[in-house]
């Protein structure tokens, strides 16, 4: 070959291996082979003019639109008719090498193998009675609520299935040796292999559904379900894994290729009528199964996306064998071994992506366990951990849902994972989502901690007992940090993600100069609040009284405090409407007692029988609440028909009221047993006096036809002076 012609083969393969020079080299070829004849080019040219015209003017148009989509349409009906008569007639090739099969050759190549595999069926067998016991103690150890030693457990049975397939391979090499007098030939060979690569297959099935072994069950599969897709499935490996690892190599070295070909095509027709039929035959159950959550009430996400793939699992399951189907029917040899790679790993990404959400899932419906050391100590983590575990596991299954997702696609040569991770959009994408997640697993633990140790110091029972102005500190701490730590985990999140923080740093500064601006209340409240604060005016559970509301102080914030009034109403009060606080706990407190008694009754018998009273409160159960003597301050009020008496003892904060209570019911039975008289409201009448002194005359009519009655009194009395007056006497 010359040096020009290798040039000139360079220059073309150069042409072929890019896209765009290669499209032109097309056109130009095929401009050549429609180019007119040299008497046709005016009429040609001027026909291709007038095409153009008529070609501008319709562009755009609704007919023209239509056209284009009719079309193409049809040059998709004429490629897949033109598919479908290729693929029949690669099967009525396939078909055509069954007239070469040699059985006598086949048979007298098979007879030999007999023996191993009645050797090695019959020992597994036996192993598997054997071991049947070992299956059941280690289901037996299985509990509902912990799907980590139900995993180690299923990674014990996986092993001892694994090992089953192992011994009874080894008994047919034995039977090899014993029979024929060394090691297995290539026919034998070639069963053991198969025997090998379809039990291992069938080993992991088993592990994934645990057809026998419920409690060793990571799956939502029912008993009787299980048992079903795995004998269905194991019977089509079976068909599978033999024919092509086997029989189909025997029948080649025996017969021909044709031979070999015709046999894997008949066991693939019918593997995938056996598939299309199962499809068909659950097309009711599965879809009744995926969308019993959501007829059930259950909205979440999982429930929706279910209820969809309900409706058209069908399409997309027969869709997808039947493009198996005609894979392998276009391309038998390279077709089946990219098929069955591409399943094998999808098969895998599948069962290690469920056995992990199912983990996952349990996990959450489970919850997080404290000791319960730890839940005495911090009683509130239990629950925070149950309410920040289930939200980071749900992004932990959404981010194993995208990875299997890929993993099939990429398995399928549909998306080429590595590569996508080398690009700059990848890495940053990868980097990006993994900081995320890192910053709040972070965040979530700083909580966590910050939480339970303001909760430590809060809980009575360990340390030192906290003071109500602790309390509030702690609690008024643990807000602002956790506000803070929310803003931060967000701006942190967002870097992460590829997204400029600086403007919205610089968005809030504005936005928080004119709420500073518009909202003055707000202001007002949080300056009122800190200097409240600082003065240690009122502390949660003192009872005070602010904004002309009495109550317990059950939250207070920087920006309000809330009351719990007597009644059980909950008010909340902004600091800006407080002009003054009456804390009625504060430090102590002092019971006011005023006893009030008769005009008659002697003021010292009166102070003895309420020192007498406190004595015996003293004795009592409220005699812890009093730190301090009794007062009597004496006479305090003298009124219309009673004169108060008023005492005083200090109490424990709060304490004021029960102790008081308990005071005024001593007292009244102290005042009964002493005889002193609690008057009740008494009116004093007078009649006027004559001159003489002497009261005059009381007249009143019994009726209007009787005369009137005079009361005379039975003896003078003299007018009544100062606060006396006469009583008048009914007549003798």
């Amino acid at each position: 070959m010359g040096e020009g012609e290798r040039a000139s083969i360079d220059d073309l393969i150069r042409i072929l291996e890019s896209d765009v020079t290669r499209a032109r080299l097309v056109e130009s070829l095929r401009a050549m082979a429609y180019r007119p004849a040299e008497g046709e080019e005016g009429g040609a040219a001027a026909q291709e003019d007038a095409g153009d015209i008529w070609a501008d003017e319709m562009t755009g148009s609704l007919p023209a639109t239509l056209a284009r989509y009719t079309r193409s349409g049809v040059e998709a009906a004429q490629g897949a008719l033109q598919t479908v008569a290729g693929l029949a007639d690669a099967s009525a090739e396939l078909l055509s090498g069954t007239q070469a099969i040699n059985l006598p050759r086949i048979y007298q190549a098979v007879a030999p193998v007999f023996a191993v595999a009645v050797a090695v069926f019959g020992a597994y067998f036996l192993l598997s009675l054997a071991l049947r016991p070992v299956f059941d103690w280690i289901a037996a150890r299985a509990k509902p609520g912990r799907p980590l030693r139900k995993l180690g457990l299923l990674a014990s049975a996986f092993v001892v299935s694994a090992g089953k397939i192992l011994l009874s391979a080894l008994a047919g090499h034995v039977a090899a040796f014993i029979f024929f007098a060394g090691p297995p030939n290539l026919n034998q060979a070639l069963f053991l292999n198969a025997f090998l690569l379809v039990g291992g297959i069938k080993v992991a099935l088993s592990a994934f559904v645990a057809p026998y072994h419920p409690p060793l069950r990571m799956t939502p599969f029912g008993d009787r379900q299980a048992r079903y897709w795995y004998g269905r499935l194991a019977l089509l490996i079976s068909l599978l894994g033999y024919t092509f690892l086997f029989v189909a190599p025997v029948v080649e070295a025996n017969s021909n290729m044709r031979a070999a070909n015709s046999v894997r095509f008949i066991v693939v027709t019918a593997v995938f009528v056996i598939m299309l039929s199962l499809i068909l035959r659950n097309r009711v159950t599965v879809r009744e199964r995926l969308q019993r959550s959501y007829l059930a009430g259950d909205r979440s996400f999982q429930a929706q996306v279910n209820m969809a793939l309900g409706h058209v699992w069908v399409l997309g399951a027969a869709a997808f064998v039947c493009a198996l189907y005609a894979l392998w029917l276009s391309s038998p040899e390279d077709g089946l071994q990219f098929m069955i790679v591409a399943s094998l790993r999808s098969l895998a990404a599948i069962t290690i992506g469920g056995l992990v959400i199912t983990l996952l899932s349990k996990l959450i419906l489970r919850g997080i366990r404290i000791p319960q050391s730890s839940k005495d100590r911090f009683p509130l983590l239990e629950r925070r951990v149950n309410t920040f575990i289930p939200k980071l596991l749900l992004i932990v299954r959404i981010v194993v849902i995208l990875l299997v997702f890929g993993s099939i696609l990429n398995a399928w040569a549909l998306l080429d994972l590595a590569s996508w991770a080398t690009t700059p959009l990848g890495q940053r994408f990868i980097s990006g989502g993994a900081g995320a997640l890192l910053v709040l697993c972070i965040g979530v633990a700083v909580y966590l901690v910050v939480s339970s140790w303001v909760e430590y110091r809060l809980n009575p029972n360990y340390g030192t007992v906290p003071t109500a102005r602790e309390r509030t500190l702690l609690s008024l701490f643990r807000n602002a940090f956790t506000v803070t730590l929310l803003v931060l985990v967000l701006m942190s999140v967002l870097s992460q993600l590829g997204i400029d923080i600086a403007p919205l740093l610089a968005g809030a500064g504005v936005v928080g100069l004119a709420i500073g601006f518009g909202a003055q209340k707000l202001v007002q409240d949080i300056i009122t609040g800190a200097f409240l604060q600082i003065e240690n005016v009122m502390n949660e559970g003192d009872v005070v009284e602010v904004a002309g509301i009495a109550g317990v102080v059950e939250k207070l914030t920087i920006r309000s405090v809330s009351l719990r009034s007597l009644d059980g109403t909950y008010h909340l009060i902004p600091f800006s409407a407080v002009d003054q606080v009456s804390n009625m706990t504060k430090d102590f407190s002092n019971f006011v007692a005023d006893v009030s008694v008769s005009y008659r009754e002697d003021i010292g018998e009166v102070k003895a029988a309420m020192r007498e009273a406190f004595d015996i409160l003293r004795e009592g159960e409220q005699g812890m609440n009093v730190i301090d003597d009794f007062e009597i301050f004496g006479v305090e009020t003298i009124g219309n028909y009673t004169v108060t008496v008023r005492g005083r003892m200090r109490t424990l904060p709060g304490t004021q009221w029960s102790v008081g209570r308990a005071y005024r019911e001593i007292v009244k039975r102290t005042l009964d047993r002493r005889g002193i008289e609690i008057p009740l409201p008494q009116t004093t009448l007078w009649f006027g006096s004559n001159k003489d002194g002497s009261a005059p005359p009381l007249h009143f009519m019994r009726d209007r036809e009787a005369p009137a009655t005079i009361l005379t009194p039975a003896r003078e009395t003299p007018g009544p002076t100062g606060e006396e007056a006469a009583e008048p006497k009914p007549p003798a």
